[in-house]
């Protein structure tokens, strides 16, 4: 049996339930957080979601890099207060 009690608990689509690391949950986070910084850019430029050329994985490799240190903290507190 796992110690789940500092991990983060995910609640999947067909019911079963996940334990991250607070360091699994930070990266995707940072991803997700780079994802919706890049569509809210491309919203405001009026550029059609059919248009893909915007997609560069190394700039989100560097994006999620650069942002996950302060993400780990960010999810770390949420995660002690309660909020995930």
């Amino acid at each position: 049996m796992t110690d789940n009690t500092n991990k983060i608990e995910m609640q999947l689509k067909d019911g079963t339930t996940e334990y991250w690391e607070h360091q699994t949950f930070a990266r995707w986070a940072s991803l997700i957080e780079g994802i919706q910084t890049v569509d809210q850019k491309l919203q405001d430029a009026k550029i059609p979601d059919t248009d893909n050329k915007w997609i560069k994985p190394l700039a989100f490799e560097k994006y999620i890099q650069e942002r996950f240190h302060s993400m780990l903290r960010d999810t770390e507190v949420e995660h002690r207060i309660g909020n995930i």
